[in-house]
C-alpha cells in the first residue's frame, strides 16, 4: 500500500470527515455516540495493538460498527488492509497460519471472540492522523459467501468506493451532511457503502441499529428523520407488522436479497414511502434500482448485456476490480428495451425429465398464494437424477400443509415443474443479512433421496 493523505479516486475523500472537526460526530449505535476524535483515539490503540509481524491483511471481527471503523483507521495507519468478517462464522479464516503472509484477527475486548489474537480495549488515549488509502491501493477486503458456497475473500480498491460513490451519491439525491439510519452491519458491504462510506464522504451521521424489536426501529427513524435507511427485505417484512402510520419521508433502500413485491407495495402504502431496491454483489459493486416492482435502472455508467450461450448478465463498470471486461454475474436476465428483467439465478435452470425450466418459475408460483410469505427451491440429486426441492414459510396466522401446497402448485405448473421435495417451515435458514442458507436447507432432504 502506498501510505498518503491525499490522491485522486481515493479513499482520501474521506479526508473532510476524518482528518477534520474532531468533535463532528460520525456514528451513533445502541445509545454511544462516537465523534471523530473519539473513533481516531480507539484506531491508535488497535494499531498499537496490532503484531508488527502481521501479513498485510489484518481480519477485524465485531458487530460493533465503532469498532469496524476504528480498526479501518488504524489498518491503514500501519500499512495494512482491514478484512471484514462475519463475527457470526465459526470457522477459522483461511490462511490465518500462512507462513509467507501471517492473518492476525482482532476483535474488540468486551466481547469474548475464540478466533481473535488480540482483543482491544478503548482507553481513550491520543488520537492517530489519519492516513488513506491511494486510488490504486486496497482499501477493505470482505469474507463472503454470497447465498451458496464457500467464503472468499473479495478485495476492494479505493478507487472503486470513489468511482461509486461519485455516481451514486447525486442519484440517491444526498445532500451535504446527511443523516443516515442503519440496520446493516458494516462488515457487509451494503452496511459499508451506505453505513460508513457515503455519510462519512458527506461529513454525515450513522445511527445504527442491531437487533431489538421492529416498534423500536420505527422509532428510531422517527427520532432522527434520516435522508437514507439502509435495510434488507427481512427489516421490510418486519416494519410492516407494526407501522400503523407515515414514516418521515427518506430513501429507504434494500438490498441484499430479493424483496418480495407485495412486501415493497405494502410498505409504501403504510410508510408513505417506496423502496428502493439495489441489486449488485460485492465483486460488482451496485447494477441497478428499481423502485417497488417497476424497471430495473441501471446504474449511470455501467454497460451490461446478456451472454448468448446461457443468459448470464455481463456487466462493466468503473467501478468493477477489472473496468475494461465484463464480469459475469450469476443472474440470468432478459432484455426489455434499454434494461432488463431478472430471470433468477443462473444456475437456478434444471433439466428433469429431458425438458428446461427456472426453479425462480416455482418459487413465484407459490409466492402467488397469500398462505405462502416465503418461499425458496434448490437443486439436489434424488436417487441419482435432478431434482428440485421447495421449502415454503406460511403467514403466523396461516396453516398450510405440504400437499396444500403440492396442490395449488399443480394448478399453476406444469406436473413436470412440480417439486419432487416440499416442506413447509417455521422459518428460512439464512447466512450473512437474509440470504438464504442453501447447505442447510439441503441438510433438510432425507439422505434416501440424495
Amino acid at each position: 500500500m502506498t501510505r498518503a493523505t491525499g490522491g485522486t479516486g481515493g479513499a482520501e475523500r474521506l479526508a473532510p470527515t476524518f482528518a477534520g472537526d474532531p468533535a463532528h460526530v460520525v456514528l451513533i449505535e445502541n445509545g454511544d455516540t462516537w465523534t471523530v476524535g473519539r473513533l481516531l483515539a480507539y484506531a491508535h490503540d488497535i494499531a498499537r495493538a496490532v503484531p508488527s509481524g502481521a501479513g498485510p491483511l489484518v481480519a477485524v471481527r465485531s458487530h460493533t460498527a465503532a469498532f469496524v471503523a476504528a480498526s479501518l483507521l488504524a489498518c491503514w495507519k500501519i500499512d495494512r488492509s482491514p478484512l471484514l468478517v462475519d463475527p457470526e462464522i465459526t470457522s477459522e479464516p483461511a490462511g490465518r497460519h500462512d507462513p509467507g503472509a501471517p492473518m492476525t484477527v482482532v476483535a474488540p475486548a468486551h466481547v469474548a471472540d475464540p478466533w481473535s489474537d488480540v482483543a482491544v480495549a478503548e482507553t481513550g488515549g491520543a488520537p492517530i492522523v489519519p492516513v488513506f488509502p491511494r486510488a490504486g491501493d486496497p482499501e477493505v477486503a470482505f469474507f463472503t459467501s454470497g447465498s451458496t458456497g464457500e467464503p472468499k475473500i473479495v478485495r476492494k480498491k479505493a478507487y472503486q468506493f470513489a468511482a461509486q460513490h461519485a455516481v451514486e451519491a447525486p442519484w440517491l439525491g444526498l445532500t451535504a451532511s446527511p443523516t443516515v439510519v442503519c440496520f446493516v452491519p458494516t462488515f457487509h458491504i451494503l452496511g459499508y457503502i451506505y453505513g460508513f462510506d457515503m455519510p462519512a464522504c458527506g461529513r454525515g451521521a450513522t445511527v445504527f441499529c442491531r437487533g431489538g424489536a421492529p416498534k423500536l426501529w420505527v422509532d428510531q427513524i422517527r427520532a432522527h428523520r434520516p435522508a437514507l435507511v439502509v435495510a434488507v427485505p427481512s427489516h421490510y417484512r418486519l416494519l410492516t407488522r407494526v407501522l400503523t402510520s407515515p414514516l418521515p419521508p427518506a430513501t429507504y433502500l434494500s438490498s441484499g436479497a430479493p424483496l418480495d413485491p407485495a412486501i415493497s407495495e405494502e410498505f409504501h402504502r403504510l410508510a408513505g414511502s417506496p423502496v428502493l431496491q439495489v441489486y449488485g454483489s460485492t465483486e460488482t459493486g451496485g447494477i441497478a434500482t428499481r423502485v417497488n416492482g417497476g424497471p430495473w435502472r441501471i446504474f449511470p455508467g455501467l454497460v451490461w448485456q446478456g451472454r448468448e450461450s446461457d443468459g448470464r448478465l455481463l456487466v462493466k463498470s468503473a467501478w468493477q476490480e477489472r473496468p475494461d471486461e465484463w464480469y459475469a454475474t450469476g443472474d440470468a436476465v432478459a432484455a426489455e428495451g434499454e434494461t432488463f428483467r431478472l430471470l433468477g439465478r443462473a444456475d437456478s435452470v434444471v433439466k428433469v425429465g429431458g425438458r428446461r425450466f427456472s426453479t425462480g418459475e416455482v418459487v413465484q408460483a407459490a409466492l402467488a398464494d397469500p398462505r405462502i410469505e416465503q418461499a425458496h427451491a434448490i437443486v439436489y440429486t434424488r436417487f441419482g437424477e435432478v431434482a428440485v426441492a421447495l421449502f415454503v414459510v406460511s403467514p403466523k396466522d396461516v396453516a398450510v400443509t405440504t400437499d396444500e401446497v403440492r396442490s395449488l402448485l399443480a394448478g399453476r405448473l406444469a406436473r413436470f415443474k412440480i417439486p419432487r421435495t416440499i416442506q413447509v417451515l417455521e422459518s428460512l435458514p439464512s447466512r450473512g443479512i437474509g440470504k438464504v442458507d442453501e447447505e442447510a436447507l439441503r441438510g433438510l432432504i432425507a439422505p434416501a433421496a440424495n
